[in-house]
């Protein structure tokens, strides 16, 4: 086919979906909502991955985590045998460094948390609710290497052993209670107990629409004077530079199964992760999540096929004496047909156009609204419209067929 042609047949079917802008406009709705559907989500889960996969290279390699239970095994009914399970120690990591070759270094990590009324702290009239108390050994930093001091330094293996009560906080809890003031050497309170500043951490933003700038973090020894109650337990262990990950896994199982007493035909009662596994987990949570947006995309996208269908039938029909009277003219059965396909590919492709610039607009908004992080991707984007051009294509067969299978005669007399 000639591309005049081909541009001829394009312009009468913007003309005539410009005849009928309500009806196409509503034609075109599905298609929207699928389109837009696509890249949102899409631009969401690729955001939240990127975001993920930067936390887990932020950890630093060879990490592993050993806590009472297996990462997101506590989503639903707990089984008896794990609410039984004894807690991990905090003196489970001295063990650990003392006695397994492959470990550099381990901290044990507690969080106080209460949600009524709030944890609060507060340095003169300036408070902030539910700051992230963490209780962690001098060795923090140089596990999760995600964090850096800003200012100041973070406390030492004697301040940890003499149950110093200091602390080092992040940027938010510095923006609350220290908007106009170096907070350094300053004593604040997080519900009557007093801690002295030593440092502050640099910005890190949020993850997932949560803070990750409203942790404080105090030496271990000080967290269970002040917390006695609160020893739900995590081990943070480093390893050392080329260790086996695996050996040195199979090293930490063994020995916390000897310290908890596990007999050799018994599972253990506790987990040992690696990023892996934390990796593993989250890509579950996100398949789900891409499956559900699949299948309402999907839905958008066949009840817009299906209106598609619907609106080129009717408008066969209407135009039937048009039809008859091309074909009287000389116009080939391919050209009628062409015509209305490409009407039908038009109208889909332009619900495409709409729904990657809607679809773009709302995730900005969420990005906006929660937090939540983004990445619009190109691919998404290109997809989303082949597959608003397949389902024009598609759905535009039938009734193209059929207006190319008139008789001229008939649709000439047709009334």
């Amino acid at each position: 086919m000639k591309g005049g042609l081909v541009k001829e047949i394009f312009v009468m079917a913007l003309d005539s979906i410009r005849m009928n802008k309500l009806r196409s406009s509503l034609t075109i709705l599905g298609i929207v909502i699928g389109v837009l559907t696509i890249v949102a989500m899409v631009a969401v889960i690729e955001g939240i991955n990127a975001s993920f996969a930067q936390q887990l290279e932020a950890m630093g390699a060879n990490v592993l985590i050993v806590s009472r239970f297996e990462p997101g095994i506590h989503f639903g009914r707990m089984p008896e045998e794990m609410r039984r399970r004894r807690k991990l120690d905090f003196d489970d990591a001295a063990a650990l460094e003392r006695s397994c070759p492959s470990v550099a270094a381990v901290t044990p990590q507690a969080a106080y948390f209460r949600f009524l009324p709030p944890v609060r702290a507060k340095y003169l009239a300036n408070e902030i609710d539910n700051p992230q108390v963490i209780g962690a050994s001098h060795k923090y930093l140089q596990i999760y290497e995600e964090y850096t001091v800003e200012t100041g330094r973070f406390y030492t293996e004697a301040e940890n052993l003499n149950k110093r009560e200091v602390c080092v906080i992040g940027a938010e809890i510095v923006d609350a209670l220290f908007p106009n003031v170096n907070p350094l050497n300053k004593m604040l309170a997080v519900d009557g107990k007093k801690l002295m500043v030593i440092g502050t951490l640099d910005r890190k933003g949020k993850f997932l629409g949560q803070s990750r700038d409203n942790s404080m973090f105090i030496p271990t020894n000080t967290f269970r004077k002040f917390y006695p109650g609160e020893d739900e337990v995590t081990l943070i262990i480093k390893l050392k530079p080329g260790s086996d990950i695996e050996k040195a896994k199979d090293e930490v199982i063994n020995l916390m199964r000897v310290r908890r007493k596990v007999k050799a035909n018994e599972k253990s009662n506790f987990s040992v992760s690696t990023q892996e596994t934390v990796a593993g987990l989250y890509n579950q949570l996100t398949g789900a999540a891409f499956m559900v947006m699949i299948i309402i995309s999907s839905i958008g996208l066949v009840v817009g096929g299906i209106g598609v269908m619907n609106i080129m039938l009717v408008s066969v029909k209407e135009r039937t004496r048009e039809i008859g009277l091309r074909k009287a003219l000389g116009a080939r059965p391919v050209e009628i047909r062409n015509q209305f396909l490409y009407e039908a590919i038009v109208l889909t492709m332009t619900g495409g156009i709409v729904g990657v610039i809607a679809g773009a607009l709302l995730s900005l908004l969420i990005r906006a609204l929660s937090g939540l992080p983004v990445a619009i991707n190109i691919g998404s984007v290109v997809a989303a419209l082949a597959v608003s051009t397949s389902v024009g294509l598609f759905f535009g067969i039938y009734p193209a067929s059929q207006a190319a299978k008139m008789n001229p005669v008939n649709a000439l007399h047709y009334e």
